[in-house]
C-alpha cells in the first residue's frame, strides 16, 4: 500500500474513531478527551524527537509519516482545530453535538479521501491549483456530506441535509484553496458554516 495511503487510512479512522467517542460521551468528557489525546501527542512527539523508542509508536510513523516533515505535523493542527470548535461552539454557544460530531466526519472523512482518492484517480484539477482534482474533492464532499447527514439527523432531515450539505461544500473549498494546514480550517470553517446555516434555519 502506498505511503499516503496508509498515512489517510490512519487519518480517517483515527478521526471517526474520536468522532464516535464523543457521539457517545457527554460534551464536557468528549472535550476532556480530545486535550488529554494532544497532550499526549505533544508528548510523544517530543520525546521521539529526543531520540526515545516507543516501539508501537515508532512503527506507525515509519509506515504513515511523509518524509522529510515533522513527526505527526498535522496532529496538532487538527486537535487545534476540533478543540477551538469545542469551545466557541460547544462550550460557550451551546450548538447541538450533532454539529460537533458533523464537523469531525467532514475532517475525518471528506479530507483523507480527497486526499488519497484523489492523489490515485484524480488527473483534472481544480481551478488555481495544481494538486487537488475534481474527483478527489467531489468524493470527499459527498462521503462526508453523507456521514454528516446522517448524524445530524436528530435535527430533522431537511435541516440535516441542508446543513450537512453547508458543511461539506465549504469543507473541501478550505481543502483546496485555503494555505493553512487543512486540519485547522476544515473543521473550523465547516463548522461555522454549519452553524450559521443551523441558525438561518431556525429563524421563524
Amino acid at each position: 500500500m502506498h505511503l499516503e495511503t496508509k498515512r489517510q487510512a490512519v487519518h480517517g479512522v483515527s478521526g471517526i474513531m474520536f468522532a464516535a467517542a464523543v457521539w457517545f460521551l457527554p460534551l464536557q468528557w468528549g472535550f476532556a478527551l480530545l486535550a488529554t489525546a494532544a497532550g499526549l501527542t505533544f508528548f510523544f512527539r517530543k520525546q521521539l524527537e529526543h531520540g526515545r523508542d516507543f516501539m508501537l509508536v515508532n512503527k506507525l510513523i515509519k509506515h504513515t509519516e511523509r518524509k522529510g516533515k515533522r513527526i505527526a505535523s498535522g496532529l496538532p493542527w487538527y486537535f487545534a482545530g476540533v478543540l477551538t470548535v469545542f469551545v466557541i461552539f460547544g462550550l460557550v454557544a451551546s450548538v447541538p453535538k450533532e454539529i460537533i460530531v458533523a464537523t469531525m466526519l467532514i475532517i475525518a472523512i471528506g479530507d483523507s479521501l480527497c486526499t488519497g482518492v484523489g492523489r490515485k484517480i484524480g488527473k483534472r484539477k481544480l481551478p488555481r491549483t495544481t494538486t487537488k482534482s475534481y474527483r478527489g474533492s467531489l468524493i470527499g464532499f459527498s462521503f462526508a456530506f453523507i456521514a454528516a447527514a446522517v448524524v445530524l439527523q436528530p435535527l430533522g432531515t431537511e435541516t440535516a441535509i441542508a446543513v450537512a450539505f453547508t458543511g461539506s461544500l465549504i469543507g473541501m473549498l478550505a481543502e483546496a484553496y485555503i494555505k493553512l494546514d487543512d486540519n485547522f480550517t476544515i473543521p473550523v470553517l465547516s463548522a461555522s458554516a454549519m452553524v450559521i446555516t443551523y441558525s438561518w434555519l431556525l429563524i421563524p
